[in-house]
């Protein structure tokens, strides 16, 4: 089963070398010291957060609005209903639909950390059902959410509940849709690549 995440990111380097061939010029990569006024205070939080800035904070940094949004929407979908794995497979499933390499391989690395296993992590990356009969139901909602732009019948928002989830979680998943919505639109722009850590944290390995 490692084999399969080793074999997604020996992929995903294929298509991080052609994104940043086409990545845009107009983007700076910021720390703490060339971030905008309100930034630089930020970027220390997420620093204190993950253990190192990651990548894609240090571009939207030109933002400070924008940063704060990411960093309050990620820390309350955090504090959601939703447990640890089934956050993860909400941010997974959206990141794969929206083809961001650097947001799938975070999530990969998160999902890890989560205890998430490797074929559960590589099904969602691919779209495919998942094992696990709850977490599947939460990946095909988020996935017609995003499909369906919102636009649900009751039967298809009955089925997720009825796997075991809250009305209150059906808002919850709208909040994860967004925040990934905000984080994967910014990669395509700034063309981010994942920082070595969540590399490392999404092959099982030891950051250099």
């Amino acid at each position: 089963m490692l084999h399969d995440v080793d074999l997604y990111h020996q992929n995903q380097l294929v298509s991080l070398k052609s994104h940043e061939e086409n990545k845009m010029s107009l983007f700076k990569k910021h720390d703490e010291t060339t971030a905008p006024e309100g930034a630089s205070q930020m970027l220390a939080k997420a620093k204190s957060h993950y253990g190192f800035v990651p990548n894609l904070a240090a571009y939207v940094a030109e933002s400070p609005a924008v940063l704060g949004a990411i960093l309050k929407l990620s820390e309350t979908f955090e504090q959601s209903s939703l447990n640890t794995q089934e956050q993860q497979v909400v941010l997974l499933t959206v990141s794969a639909l929206n083809n961001c390499n650097y947001c799938k391989t975070v999530h990969t690395a998160l999902g890890k950390t989560a205890e998430i296993d490797n074929e559960t992590i590589n099904n969602v990356i691919k779209g495919r059902p998942l094992g696990n009969k709850k977490l599947n139901a939460l990946q095909l909602f988020t996935k017609l959410l995003i499909e369906e732009k919102g636009v649900l019948n009751e039967k298809q928002v009955k089925a997720f509940v009825d796997a075991g989830y809250t009305n209150a979680q059906v808002f919850e998943v709208i909040m994860g849709v967004a925040l990934k919505t905000i984080t994967n639109f910014s990669n395509h722009l700034a063309g981010a690549e994942p920082n070595a850590e969540f590399l490392a944290m999404a092959s099982g390995k030891a950051a250099a």
